[in-house]
Formats: structure tokens, sequence, C-alpha cells
């Protein structure tokens, strides 16, 4: 996304989102723990990287003592009838705490504290005919394996890295049932939808860029146009579309096949993938902002340098309005509170205003967009 818009970076702006942001601190600090949704994205694992992040940034041990609070309450609700699912269940939990690990929030061995959670998904998944509930599920296994094994790729005479790239090929045949051989038309799925879509290919350019079954990842994601198609023409999720072009663009340098190369490179001309993708209204930008944020979290945090590019001045413009920000945190609830809505919002922020003093920090006083990275 290149259109150079400018905003002027100030003190006043910065202080704005420091207020915003303690504003925010504080509703998750008194709702936080009344949510009985354990997960990553919709739950409490969410709300507890969020507020590592945010005590790393203040410097202040309440918030870090807060989400230590959070995951023990996690893993105190976690049992027999806790879903699967990256959203809000056991594989969201457990890239959670690899997250938390990996950035040095906390010290564990997570060999040992996911031991419950690695035999309790190892279950599920002899038991489940096919590793999605429904056609916008985030492919939660593969996401989860992965992360589990980012660090220790190349140790190949550690037995735990050998059963960890085990799983990672029985996955690799899995995208290849669902995605080529459309498993999930057989279970009342009658499409898969972007994030599905994303979480997939995702996963496949993982599987190829770690060698871990590169021949077999190439030949699936030989299958994405029609996936593409369908999603960069039938959603209205900007911030999904916008990611699923940048994979599409990393598709077309893996894949041999000159035919599918050539097709979505088309599809990409034809969707204008060199033009912003613009939100219909003040409410979807802020959803989108949302959604990058999170994705950001997920898809670019450990193994990716880059990330998703987001202009800020129309951002921060509703965020400087008081009366909408008051509108929204009156709309509050225990099922806004997670990753996709305030903690999220609140999670962007960070990132945004940690950019903001890297900024002023090196004299850039102007800047046509801001970069979201850890």
């Amino acid at each position: 996304m290149n259109k150079d818009q400018t905003w002027i970076k100030k003190d006043s702006d910065i202080r704005k989102i420091s207020d915003r942001l303690s504003r925010i601190a504080n509703i998750l600090l008194l709702n936080g723990s009344f949510i009985e949704n354990p997960g990553l994205l919709n739950g409490k694992m969410g709300i507890a990287i969020f507020f590592y992040n945010y005590a790393r940034y203040t410097k202040n041990k309440l918030f870090k003592d807060y989400a230590g609070e959070l995951i023990d309450e996690i893993y105190e609700e976690i049992n027999s009838n806790t879903p699967v699912s990256f959203e809000d269940g056991l594989t969201g939990i457990g890239w959670g705490i690899e997250y938390l690990v990996k950035n040095k929030f906390v010290q564990a061995d997570t060999d040992e504290v996911l031991t419950d959670i690695d035999s309790a998904l190892y279950r599920t998944r002899l038991q489940s005919p096919i590793l999605i509930k429904d056609g916008n599920d985030i492919f939660g296994y593969g996401l989860y394996y992965l992360m589990r094994l980012y660090g220790k790729e190349a140790d190949d005479d550690n037995l735990g890295t050998l059963v960890k790239k085990y799983h990672l090929v029985f996955l690799t045949d899995e995208c290849e049932r669902i995605l080529i051989q459309k498993l999930y038309s057989r279970y009342g799925i009658e499409s898969l939808k972007v994030n599905s879509v994303i979480s997939f290919i995702w996963f496949l350019l993982e599987i190829e860029r770690l060698r871990i079954f590169p021949v077999k990842a190439r030949k699936i994601l030989s299958s994405a146009p029609e996936y593409v198609i369908d999603g960069l023409q039938n959603s209205d999720d900007f911030a999904g579309k916008g990611l699923l072009q940048m994979l599409t663009e990393k598709t077309i340098n893996v894949i041999k096949d000159k035919c599918t190369m050539d097709l979505l490179k088309d599809l990409l001309i034809r969707n204008g993938n060199n033009d912003p993708l613009i939100p219909s209204s003040d409410e979807s930008l802020v959803a989108g902002f949302i959604k990058y944020t999170w994705q950001q979290l997920v898809y670019y945090s450990l193994p990716v340098k880059g990330g998703i590019i987001i202009s800020f001045d129309k951002i921060f413009s509703i965020i400087n309005d008081e009366n909408n920000w008051t509108q929204r945190l009156n709309s509050i609830n225990k099922d806004n509170l997670g990753l996709t809505d305030l903690a999220g919002l609140g999670l962007g922020l960070l990132m945004l205003q940690n950019g903001l003093h890297k900024a002023q920090g090196s004299g850039n006083r102007t800047q046509s967009t801001v970069q979201l990275d850890d």
C-alpha cells in the first residue's frame, strides 16, 4: 500500500495515545478476569499478551503481575470441554504461551508446560475427521505446531524437534485433503473464507521455507488460485484481503508451475494489488486496524521480517475524537474485550506508540505510513 499520506508526529499526539492506552488498560484490569473465554483472539490469553507488552512499555510491574494472574486463571479454567480452535481454545492458548516465552515475557520450558495441551490436541486430532469446524476457521493446529518448532527447527538431534516435524508433515497432508480434495465439502462447509485461506497459505509457505515438506507444500499451493479469487472478489474484509494479497505475492515466488504463477499474477493485477484497500466507514477502518494488529501478531511475530503497513492519519483522527472514543468505551462488554476488539485496539496503539518514539528518537518528523512491528 504505497500511496503517501503525511502525518506530523507531535508530543501531544504521543500523550493522547498514552491516555487512550491507559483507559484501555484500566477497563481491561477491571473486567479481564470476568471473561469466561480463555482463548487467544476472543479471550483472556489475548488480554494477557496485551498486558505483558504494555508492562514492558510502561515499565510498570502491576500490569505484568496482572497478566500473570490471567495466565494462571486460563490454566485453571481449561477442561475437557475447552475447544481446540485457535480463536477460543487450546491451539491459540498454546500458541500464546509459546509467544510469551519466545519474546521473553515469561521464563518456562514449553516442552513441559504445554505437555497437557500437546496430549489433548493429539487425541482430538486422531478423533477428528477434519481439523476445521467451519469455513472461516483459522488452521490452529498448523499455527500451533509451527510456533512450537520455531527456534528449534535445525536441531534434528532433538527428539522433541523430530516429533514436532512429524506433526507438521501430517498437517501438510491434511492441507492437501482440505484444499485439493476439498474434504470440507463432505462436512457441510460450502467454501473457505478469507481467515481460513490466509492461515492455510501461511502454513504452507512456512512449511516450504523451513524445508520440512517443500515439494508437497508447493504442490498444494498450486491450488491457491481458486481460493484467492474467492477471497479477493467476494469479501469486504479489507484487512484480510490486504494480507491475502501479500501472501499471494509470496506464493508466486515459491511455486514452480508457470501457469499457476501467471494466473496469480493476473489476479493481483485485476484486483489492484498496488492500490490501497479503502474501508467504507470510520468503524470499518477501526475494525480493519484491529484486525491488522492481531494478524501482525499471529503471522509476523517471529520468522518473517517486515509487516503490514497501514496509513495512520485517519485512524488517529477517529481516536482523537472524544465523542467517538467515549461511545466506543461505553459499548464495551465481556464479549468485546479480546484481541479482536478492545485489547486488539490497545495492542495496535501500543505498537504505533513504540513506532512514534523510535521515529522521534531518529529526528524524523514526518512519515507517510506507520509500520506495525513487535
